[in-house]
């Protein structure tokens, strides 16, 4: 169980604190079990970092052989933290795939992978374990898998609140079409364009009360300052920055929380 700290009136939980560093942890363990379950011998993974880390991780205390396909855009922090057959590819995902079918590997895909939403809905269990009076929570979204694996879970009182940068609105901007795309954000795994559980997503926010939000470069930097001292990732500034938003918008209740997703790389 990752702690649950309050400052002021504002909880955060500490995905960050997982073994790894991230909340990837909460899947990857359950895609595992399910990839031995169906006979599996060999796993392949397209990660810009954490999943790839956490892959790396598991998949060696199971003795699974792994191959990763990143980005020549990687993070290099990350990159050393990946133990495995690494791969660059300008086209990671699709390359993946190609690898997974020739080579009957399970794919740790988490957006296609039903065990993975599974995993997440772990951090919502304990949530309501620590903080049973919930009132919101905020969750940085990328692919989504982390939001409706939580979401599932979580009772529809709890309002629930995916936060997206201007760079790469894709859930959010349904919910405010109007806005300033940009091009810069401080975040780097936040950029998935291609979103199999869009329409699962979006209805998941609405039967929450919720909202997508989307923030702005200069925003999230100006969160910075305050979510250093956790020395968690940029994608934490960001998603403060959306509970700021929020709670000059919306009724949010008295017990707020922000997950933190991952440590700082």
């Amino acid at each position: 169980m990752t702690p649950l700290i309050k400052i002021d009136n504002l909880y955060f939980k500490r995905e960050d604190l997982n073994p790894t560093g991230s909340a990837k942890d909460r899947a990857i363990p359950f895609q595992i079990q399910n990839l031995i379950k169906n006979n599996y011998n060999s796993a392949v993974i397209s990660s810009s970092g954490n999943a790839a880390i956490s892959a790396s991780f598991y998949c060696q205390q199971a003795s699974i052989p792994l191959t990763i396909f990143v980005s020549p855009k990687i993070n290099p922090h990350k990159l050393a933290l990946i133990k495995g057959h690494i791969i660059q590819s300008i086209q990671p995902i699709s390359d993946a795939i190609k690898f997974s079918k020739a080579n009957h590997a399970y794919f740790l895909r988490q957006s296609t992978d039903p065990s993975a939403q599974r995993g997440y809905g772990e951090i919502a269990k304990e949530l309501l374990e620590q903080l049973p009076q919930i009132s919101s929570l905020f969750i940085p979204v990328g692919s989504g898998t982390t939001f409706l694996g939580i979401s599932k879970i979580l009772p529809h009182n709890v309002k629930i609140f995916a936060v997206q940068p201007a760079s790469n609105p894709t859930i959010c901007s349904i919910f405010n079409p109007v806005y300033t795309p940009e091009n810069e954000t401080i975040t780097e795994a936040l950029s998935v364009k291609y979103l199999p559980l869009k329409k699962e997503i979006i209805k998941s926010i609405k039967s929450h009360g919720g909202s997508g939000l989307i923030v702005t470069n200069e925003e999230a930097i100006n969160s910075l300052e305050f979510i250093n001292q956790f020395n968690v990732s940029p994608e934490s500034a960001l998603t403060l920055a959306g509970y700021l938003q929020a709670k000059n918008n919306f009724k949010i209740g008295e017990f707020p929380v922000i997950l933190l997703t991952g440590t700082k790389r």
